[in-house]
């Protein structure tokens, strides 16, 4: 589900120098990565834990609504105090207000309200998206028909095609159809936060999955292919993702850095053998084979070389 907020060794001292190299090459990449925090990532604000959830029914949906939808707020603010915000900070005397604010040690949050215009399910969903575009906190999305109810309803979902909400009565984040009551079809009413929110930070490459192959040298830099992989989805070169290599002018052990771009930030490695191409092409033509071991086998009848 892809949630959018709207649309070693040559010499006794080569492995001293490639670590020192490889700390170095790192100790940047990080830099530059924490450098750009520290609003929180989307995936950061869909934790458990940022939402708080109703002992059953209490007739106060939009209470709770609210209070996720402010939390989520603070938290792409970078307000560390975003735990603060519960449904005890709400002002109300039995609904949700049509305006009011919260207060945090570090910030005041405005939130206004607003009627859903559309006619069709077609003008609605435009009118959703559009505002899922200016609040990156996400709305709170009310029905009065049938089984009144509020969702706090937090981005689009491209790949099914499909509203993304928390329900604080389900303490489950689904699709809006899979809510209690509220739908595109029949929501009515809404609240936003008014006061700046930042958008989602970028996600980190921290748990990214980095692949790639062993390169032979041949007098040139080797730089072999990378694939980057992140919760099951490949991440493109270039639009996600930079690399960069460290220890890959000579033989031995090398180092592929990928930082990340554009929707991702933070730095992800893994290592590589970089072959001797000479040896590699007398292996090959010997009938040698590289072992798991690193060393070269021979079969049991080796051709003259």
């Amino acid at each position: 589900m892809s949630i959018t907020t709207g649309k070693l060794y040559a010499s006794a001292a080569a492995p001293i120098r490639m670590a020192f190299a490889l700390l170095a090459a790192l100790a940047i990449a990080l830099s530059l990565g924490l450098a750009r925090a520290r609003a929180a990532t989307l995936e950061e604000t869909l934790a458990d834990d940022v939402f708080v959830n109703e002992p059953g029914s209490t007739g106060r949906c939009t209470i709770y609504a609210a209070t996720n939808m402010l939390r989520r707020a603070a938290l792409l603010n970078g307000d560390q105090d975003w735990s603060s915000i519960t449904t005890s900070s709400i002002p109300s005397s039995g609904g949700l207000p049509f305006s009011f604010s919260v207060s945090t040690q570090e910030a005041t949050y405005a939130v206004e309200h607003g009627y859903i215009t559309g006619s069709t399910v077609e003008e609605r969903t435009a009118e959703l998206l559009a505002l899922l575009d200016e609040n990156p906190a996400g709305i709170v999305l009310y029905t009065s028909t049938g089984n009144p109810h509020a969702v706090t309803l937090l981005g689009y979902d491209e790949e099914s095609g499909a509203f993304i909400a928390h329900d604080s009565l389900t303490g489950a984040t689904s699709s809006l159809d899979e809510c209690v009551s509220v739908r595109a079809s029949n929501a009515d009413a809404y609240w936003y936060v008014s006061s700046p929110v930042s958008a989602p930070g970028p996600v980190s490459l921290r748990n990214a999955v980095v692949t790639v192959e062993d390169a032979v040298y041949a007098g040139e830099p080797v730089t072999p292919q990378v694939t980057v992989t992140l919760d099951g989805a490949t991440l493109t070169e270039g639009t996600d993702y930079a690399v960069s290599y460290v220890g890959n002018n000579s033989v031995g052990t090398a180092l592929a850095v990928v930082s990340g771009a554009g929707s991702y930030n933070g730095t992800a490695s893994a290592g590589f053998e970089v072959l001797d191409g000479t040896k590699v092409l007398v292996g090959r033509c010997c009938g040698y084979r590289r072992g798991v071991d690193g060393f070269w086998s021979g079969v049991s009848k080796l051709p003259r070389c």
